[in-house]
C-alpha cells in the first residue's frame, strides 16, 4: 500500500513542471530578457532529453531497478527546477533543460514500465490521471507564488521542494522496490534476454507500436495546442478559448479515473477502442455545421476520448511482447509519442499559416484516422501474444474468484461454529439456572 502511495506521488511529480513554463513564461520572458519565441527553444531541449534518456532506460533499468532509477530521475528533476529558480539568463536556463528532459523522460519509461508488468490496468489510468493532478497543481503554484510576491521562481522552488520529498518517500522505500521487482531466475533469464534499439525494432509489431504512440500525441497535443485558436477563429472569445483548453485537460483526467473503474471488467483493446471510437465521433461532430456552442463540448469528448487509449495501451505492452522487453518497447513507445508532440502540432501550425486554422478538425480526423489504422495492424500482427496473455489473465482471475469464495466459505463455517459453540453456551447456562 505505502508503495502505491509513493507510485502515485510520483507521477504527481512528473506532472508538476510540465505545466509551469506555459503559465510563467511571460514573466520569465520579461525578467531574463529573451525573445517571446526562445520558451519554444526550452521546450525542444527538454523534449530532445526525454526522448534520449527514454532510449537509455532498458539498460539502466537492468542495471539499477525501477526504485533507483527513479530516485535518482526525481533528482535530477528537483534539481533541475531549482535551477531553473535560481537563473539569472536565459543561457544557465537552457543548460538547467538538459537534466529536466533527462529525469522525465527516466521517471516516464522505468514507471510506465513498472506499472505495466506489477499493477493492474486501473491502476495505470489512475496514475495517468494523477499525472493530469500535478499538471494541474503547476499553474496553480505559479499563481501562489505570485500572489504572494515570490514571482515565478517561487513557483519552481515549490516544484523543486515537492519533487524533493517525493525523492526522499522513493529513497525510504527502496526496500519495498526490491521486494516488489522479481529476483527469481526468470528475471534474471529475461534481463539477459534484452536485447539492443536496432535488434528491437526487427521484433513484429514494435515499429507499429513506435508509430501509434507518434499518432495518438500528435492528436492529443494538436487538441490541447489549438483547440482554444480553433474556437477563436470560429467566433469565441478568446478566455473562451483558454478555458476550453482548461476543460480538453480536465476530460482527459476524469476520463483516466473512471476508464480505471471499466478496466475492472473490460480489457485494455476494449477500451483503447472505445477511446478512439469516442474521438472519430468527437471530429465527425466538429465538421457539421451545428450550433456554435456544440464546438466547446466537442472538445471536452475529445478529450474524454483520449483518456483511455494511453494507459490501456501502456498496459498492453508486457502482454504484446513479453516482460523481457517490456522496458525496451516503452522506451520506443516514449520516443514515439515524444517526438510526435515535437513534430506534428507545429506541422499544423504551418499548415494553418498557409491555409486556417479551420482545417484542424481535419488534421484531427487524419490523425485518428492513422491512429485507429496503426492499432488494428498492431493489434493483428501480436494478435497471438494478445490472446494468450488476456487468456492467463482470465485464468488468473477466475482462480482469485474461486479463492476468495473458498475463503468465504471458511469465514461462514467459522462462524456456524462460532454460533453453534454460543448456542451450546446458553443451552447450559439455562440448565444449571433450573
Amino acid at each position: 500500500m505505502l508503495l502505491l502511495v509513493v507510485i502515485y506521488a510520483a507521477f504527481i511529480g512528473l506532472g508538476l513542471p510540465d505545466t509551469v513554463l506555459g503559465a510563467a513564461w511571460p514573466l520569465m520572458q520579461r525578467d531574463l530578457m529573451a525573445p517571446l519565441s526562445a520558451a519554444g527553444l526550452l521546450s525542444i531541449i527538454v523534449s530532445v532529453g526525454t526522448i534520449v534518456s527514454s532510449l537509455w532506460m532498458p539498460a539502466l533499468l537492468r542495471l539499477m531497478g525501477t526504485g533507483k532509477l527513479v530516485f535518482l530521475s526525481i533528482a535530477f528533476t528537483a534539481a533541475a527546477s531549482f535551477g531553473y529558480g535560481i537563473s539569472n539568463s536565459f543561457a544557465m536556463m537552457c543548460l538547467f533543460a538538459i537534466p529536466m528532459g533527462i529525469g522525465a523522460g527516466a521517471i516516464d519509461v522505468a514507471m510506465n514500465n513498472f506499472a505495466a508488468i506489477y499493477l493492474e490496468s486501473k491502476h495505470t489510468s489512475w496514475l495517468h490521471a494523477s499525472w493530469g493532478v500535478g499538471a494541474c497543481l503547476g499553474p496553480a503554484l505559479f499563481s501562489i507564488s505570485v500572489v504572494t510576491g515570490v514571482g515565478w521562481r517561487g513557483a519552481y522552488d515549490m516544484v523543486a521542494l515537492l519533487l524533493a520529498v517525493i525523492a526522499v518517500m522513493m529513497l525510504v522505500t527502496l526496500p519495498i522496490w526490491k521486494k516488489m521487482e522479481k529476483h527469481d531466475a526468470s528475471q534474471q533469464e529475461s534481463a539477459v534476454k534484452d536485447i539492443s534499439l536496432r535488434a528491437a525494432l526487427k521484433v513484429p509489431g514494435m515499429k507499429l507500436s513506435f508509430w501509434v504512440f507518434f499518432f495518438y500525441s500528435s492528436l492529443e497535443i494538436s487538441t490541447s495546442l489549438w483547440c482554444g485558436t480553433y474556437l477563436v477563429a470560429r467566433g469565441f472569445e478568446p478566455e473562451i478559448g483558454a478555458i476550453a483548453v482548461s476543460l480538453m485537460f480536465a476530460s482527459v483526467m476524469v476520463g483516466r479515473i473512471l476508464s480505471g473503474f471499466f478496466a475492472i471488467k473490460f480489457t485494455d483493446m476494449r477500451l483503447v477502442h472505445a477511446g478512439i471510437a469516442i474521438v472519430v465521433v468527437g471530429c465527425f461532430i466538429l465538421v457539421l455545421p451545428l450550433p456554435l456552442w456544440v464546438t466547446p463540448v466537442c472538445i471536452c469528448l475529445l478529450g474524454f476520448g483520449c483518456a483511455p487509449v494511453y494507459p490501456s495501451l501502456i498496459h498492453a505492452t508486457p502482454a504484446r511482447f513479453g516482460e523481457e522487453l517490456s522496458g525496451r518497447a516503452i522506451s520506443i513507445q516514449m520516443a514515439g509519442s515524444y517526438l510526435g508532440a515535437i513534430v506534428m502540432p507545429p506541422a499544423f501550425g504551418f499548415v494553418a499559416l498557409h491555409f486556417s486554422v479551420i482545417v484542424w478538425p481535419v488534421a484531427l480526423g487524419i490523425f485518428v484516422g492513422m491512429l485507429l489504422l496503426c492499432v488494428c495492424l498492431l493489434d493483428f500482427v501480436t494478435r497471438r501474444r494478445l490472446n494468450n496473455a488476456f487468456a492467463a489473465e482470465r485464468i488468473m482471475d477466475a482462480l482469485q474468484q474461486m479463492e476468495m469464495l473458498e475463503l468465504q466459505r471458511m469465514k461462514m463455517r467459522k462462524e456456524r461454529r462460532r454460533q453453534r459453540r454460543k448456542e451450546k453456551r446458553m443451552k447450559l447456562l439455562k440448565s444449571r439456572h433450573l
